[in-house]
C-alpha cells in the first residue's frame, strides 16, 4: 500500500480512537516513504499525548528534518518539551514558530513559560492574545483564570 493510503487509514484509525492503529499505520507510511514528514509529525503527536516524550522528541525532529521552518512541527516539538519541562528549549521553538506565524497554541504555551517563571501579568498577557485568537480556547481561559488568582495572591 502507498504512503498516502496508508495516511488515509491512519486518520481514519485516529477518528476512530484507534490509536494503536493509527500508529501502527503511520509507521508502515513511513517505511513506504521515508520523506513524509506528515507521518512522522503525527506519530509525534500520537506518543506526546500518551507521554512517550522521548519517543515523541525522536518523530518530531525528523519530521523537522523533512520539512524545516514548520510552524506545526515547531510548535508540537516545543510543547513536547514544556511538557517535559524543558522550558528554554521549548521557548526557543515557540518564538522560531512564531516568526513563521501567530497561534492560539504558541501563545498560550509561552504564557505558560512565564507563568512558571512567575511573571503572571505577561503570562496573562499571552493567555489573553491566544483566547483573543479563538474565544472558544478553553486551556487558555482556564489559564487566565489561573494567572488572575495568582495576581490576586500577590495584593
Amino acid at each position: 500500500m502507498d504512503s498516502q493510503k496508508l495516511m488515509m487509514k491512519g486518520a481514519d484509525a485516529l477518528f476512530e480512537g484507534d490509536l494503536a492503529e493509527a500508529e501502527r499505520l503511520f509507521l508502515q507510511a513511513t517505511e513506504a516513504d521515508s520523506a513524509n514528514y506528515l507521518a512522522f509529525y503525527n506519530l509525534g503527536l500520537l506518543a506526546s499525548d500518551q507521554e512517550r516524550f522521548e519517543e515523541a522528541r525522536t518523530y518530531l525532529e525528523k519530521a523537522l528534518s523533512i520539512k524545516e521552518n514548520d510552524a506545526d512541527i515547531l510548535t508540537a516539538l516545543g510543547t513536547v518539551h514544556l511538557k517535559s519541562g524543558q522550558d528554554a528549549e521549548a521557548e526557543k521553538l515557540f518564538q522560531k514558530a512564531l516568526n513563521l506565524g501567530e497561534s492560539e497554541v504558541l501563545y498560550n504555551n509561552l504564557g505558560t513559560i512565564l507563568f512558571r517563571r512567575k511573571d503572571y501579568r505577561k503570562a496573562k498577557e499571552l493567555y489573553r492574545k491566544a483566547l483573543d485568537m479563538n474565544p472558544d480556547y478553553q486551556e487558555a481561559r482556564e489559564n487566565i483564570a489561573l494567572a488572575n488568582f495568582y495576581l490576586a495572591m500577590l495584593t
